[in-house]
């Protein structure tokens, strides 16, 4: 609760900021302690996630092995494949609404009150972009918990000219698109934490880079530092 508030202070200050012109460039984007303010909590996978099309499945049926699944695919048209009740679409749900889905297909014709269980095995909707001075950018799916480092490794580590000290992580935050950027050079040499990176992220290695993708966009400093900065315009 308190990080929301403060979440939800600093985007009142940033408006305000804008109100009186407090802008700066990129460059001011927050380092160091001040950065590990914009990186909260990472949701558990299956407390708020959506189920998207390729996730994986795990759906049990009570007392019925031969109408349960192990892995079973999301298709591309959001729907899962069951034994009995054929597709039945459970995109855009989370596991409980799609637990509910297809208990109630099965309790029309085939069961009384059956009882559904779904949990989500792999995430594969869950993904993150990286850019810049990386040996291959590209987006990459988020399987449970994911640091900078790790991210960074998943493109192959970053290019030999590469400035590590000027990599800058892109997030959504209560509607607000904010950044801050960390030096990864320090992460691997023990002298920084290793902050972690969230679904929906955009790491950028390099200043050149993230300026070209922010798109000459200016970013609003708050009065008083708060580890957050908004990128205008959204």
């Amino acid at each position: 609760m308190k990080r929301h508030d403060s979440i939800i202070r600093a985007i009142m200050t940033l408006t305000a900021c804008g109100v009186v012109g407090a802008c700066a460039t990129v460059e001011d984007a927050p380092r160091g302690d001040a950065a590990y303010a914009l990186v909260p909590p990472a949701p558990a996978v299956g407390m708020d996630h959506r189920i998207a099309p390729d996730d994986v499945l795990r759906i049990q049926v009570y007392h019925e092995p031969g109408l349960s699944l192990e892995d079973a695919q999301v298709n591309a048209s959001g729907m899962v494949r069951m034994p009995l009740i054929g597709d039945v679409p459970v995109a855009g749900l989370s596991a409980g609404e799609a637990a509910d889905v297809i208990a109630g297909r099965l309790g029309e014709r085939y069961l009384v009150s059956p009882q559904v269980t779904l949990f989500v095995k792999k995430a594969v909707g869950r993904r993150v972009t990286l850019d810049g001075e990386v040996r291959e950018p590209g987006l990459y799916p988020v399987e449970g918990r994911l640091t900078l480092s790790q991210a960074v490794a998943l493109g192959k580590g970053p290019s030999r000219l590469a400035n590590l000290s000027q990599v800058v992580v892109v997030r959504q935050v209560e509607g607000q698109r904010l950044a801050a950027m960390f030096d990864l050079g320090a992460i691997r040499k023990g002298e920084a934490l290793d902050p972690e990176i969230l679904p929906g992220d955009n790491v950028i290695i390099g200043l050149s880079r993230a300026k070209a993708i922010i798109g000459g966009g200016l970013i609003a400093i708050p009065a008083l530092a708060t580890g957050f900065i908004a990128l205008d315009g959204n």
